[in-house]
Formats: C-alpha cells, sequence, structure tokens
C-alpha cells in the first residue's frame, strides 16, 4: 500500500493543484452552453470522449456539481490515504463548468 501511495501521489500532485482550486462561480444563463458543447478527439480519445458526453448529460449527476454541492466532499474529515484528495471531484467539477456553462 505505502509502494502504491508513493507512486500515485507523485502523478497526482501536479502543477494544476492552483487550477483546481479556481473556483468558477459563474451561474447557468442563457448565453450558456448548456451542455451543446463537445470535446475535441485527440487521436484515440473518442471512447473516452463519449463516455464524458454520456455523464455530463446525466442532468442529475451535472445538477449536482453546477450546483457546487460537490463541495461538502472536499470539507471531510476522512481521508482515503490512497485517494486524491479532492482532485478528481474538482476536475470533474471544472470540466462540467466548461461544459455547460462556459
Amino acid at each position: 500500500m505505502e509502494k502504491d501511495k508513493r507512486f500515485h501521489i507523485d502523478k497526482c500532485s501536479a502543477m494544476a493543484d492552483n487550477e483546481l482550486q479556481q473556483d468558477n462561480e459563474d451561474e447557468l444563463n442563457d448565453t450558456s452552453k448548456k451542455g451543446l458543447a463537445g470535446l475535441y478527439n485527440l487521436g484515440n480519445t473518442c471512447y473516452m470522449n463519449s463516455s464524458i458526453q454520456c455523464l455530463s448529460n446525466t442532468w442529475e449527476l451535472t445538477k449536482y456539481y453546477l450546483d457546487r454541492k460537490y463541495k461538502s466532499l472536499l470539507q471531510r474529515e476522512y481521508k482515503n490515504p490512497l485517494g486524491t484528495e479532492g482532485r478528481l471531484v474538482q476536475a470533474w467539477a471544472k470540466l462540467i463548468g466548461e461544459l455547460w456553462i462556459s
């Protein structure tokens, strides 16, 4: 477990931490993309992109992130020793914001 933790932490604590901490306070409005924006395929990423599009268009999940209800997950005291310390949740929230609001 310690070996996996050392490998995992090195890979996850990237320069993106500062970017993930920045919260976009914009709200869904008439000028928002409303999920109509897609992702560019970079070679063989079409499979990943189609999965992201399916999850993004699951309205209950997307609304949870657009309403910033995920913030309570980041405040929990229990930390998974092999977890990403909320980076995955923040990255997904940022992506959902880009697809739906920007």
